[in-house]
């Protein structure tokens, strides 16, 4: 029998992520797959998403202590020092909660260690952003959350990893044995499909023509480039973008007005999956410009749909969605102008379409839940490292 405390914190911080989305898929599948599998999901705070749920799942609940410490504005520099040290307290209190730990495995949805634990620890790294591009991620916070990545994988018995070249810069990064590294592919929502004609209707989209951007705009997104090269584009008067996120932000509001496509760009906020699978359906194609991913959702969900991508050609991209896209290179502009000239003239070619639909069948949360099991059952019953001690927690 298998016995896995998942922590359940992204349940608690991300409403729309794609981390819940695995963990969403994956605990029922490996309940269903391993019959003796007993998960205790543990949750210490308000809820902003849908939990997991299989007989063979128990959440456990502590009292949300914790977010009576979080103190915001001036207040906040000026008590730092107590914070911590009540924050400190509180992970020895959560402790007690969950106990020594022997005999279960530790399954974190992001990057918290227990603070003394006799069994085994596992923790999935959905992508090395942080760490890859630093002068984005610049403040005290930013810090704070790299060093609590790197304690969670320095403490782990397997270190899962969505993407080959997620393996490798947290391999060049950590230096952890290869033998403690394992590849296991994200996947996509199974209602994300080719849609007949009739059920694509969106009042909300624009009748004409567009492209489809997904996703935050972060500026490892690369999301600026593509409204530059948008605003270039001789096709923008009969193909319009549309950008499914957040609201705009100031910054963003004066550039579009400056390169004169505001009227060209829409913006839709809050879109669930049904709407956007039919945005998937409906579109041109969808851009996705990023300079770097963990992984890459997106490009699955759109294929899965029969939507041709534009995608910038970087390593990630490359080894999700293979030879799929239409690719053009980030520091080359007129290459990315030249992909949306050919799919404006290709349309939704059919051979590649078919092709991005073949590639879609490699990845499933069946497969990201089976191969996550095989993890679990690779783990010796007593870790090989001193266990029971209590770490650092520094970072707290």
């Amino acid at each position: 029998m298998i016995q896995l405390l998942v922590d359940g914190i992204i349940f608690q911080k991300d409403p729309h992520g794609g981390i819940a989305r695995m963990f969403q898929g994956i605990l029922p599948r490996m309940c269903v797959m391993e019959p003796e599998l007993r998960v205790k999901l543990f949750i210490d705070g308000p809820l902003r998403c849908e939990l997991p749920v299989h007989p063979q799942i128990v959440i456990q609940k502590a009292p949300a202590i914790k977010r009576t410490l979080r103190v915001r504005g001036a207040w906040r520099t000026l008590i730092f020092p107590i914070r911590r040290t009540a924050s400190r307290l509180w992970n020895l209190t959560r402790s007690l909660w969950l106990g020594r730990g022997r005999g279960v495995i530790w399954h974190s949805t992001y990057y918290t260690v227990p603070d003394i634990w006799d069994g085994s620890q596992v923790v999935t790294v959905h992508d090395m952003i942080h760490e890859q591009f630093p002068e984005l991620f610049n403040d005290r916070l930013d810090e704070v959350a790299r060093r609590q990545k790197q304690r969670c994988v320095e403490h782990a018995d397997a270190i899962i990893c969505v993407s080959d070249v997620t393996r490798q810069h947290v391999e060049h990064r950590y230096g952890k044995p290869a033998g403690t590294l394992y590849v296991i592919p994200s996947a996509y929502n199974e209602e994300f499909c080719i849609l007949e004609p009739g059920e694509c209707h969106l009042c909300e989209a624009p009748e004409q023509s567009f492209l489809l951007y997904v996703g935050n705009r972060a500026p490892y997104k690369n999301f600026k480039s593509l409204i530059d090269v948008y605003s270039r584009w001789e096709a923008r008067s009969d193909i319009r973008l549309v950008v499914v996120g957040t609201m705009w932000s100031v910054e963003e509001k004066l550039y579009l007005n400056r390169l004169g496509i505001t009227d060209r760009v829409q913006l839709m906020n809050h879109v669930d999956d049904q709407t956007l699978c039919k945005l998937y359906n409906r579109a041109l194609a969808l851009v996705f410009p990023s300079l770097y991913e963990g992984f890459g959702v997106p490009l699955l969900e759109a294929m899965a749909c029969g939507c041709p991508v534009i995608a910038s050609h970087i390593p990630t991209t490359l080894e999700v969605a293979g030879d799929c896209p239409l690719y053009f290179e980030p520091s080359q502009p007129n290459t990315f102008l030249a992909a949306l000239d050919r799919v404006r003239s290709e349309g939704k070619d059919p051979v590649r379409s078919q092709r991005g639909l073949e590639r879609v069948h490699l990845f499933s949360w069946d497969r990201t839940a089976r191969e996550t099991l095989e993890v679990y059952h690779s783990l010796p019953e007593e870790y090989h490292s001193p266990k029971g001690k209590l770490l650092k927690n520094s970072d707290a």
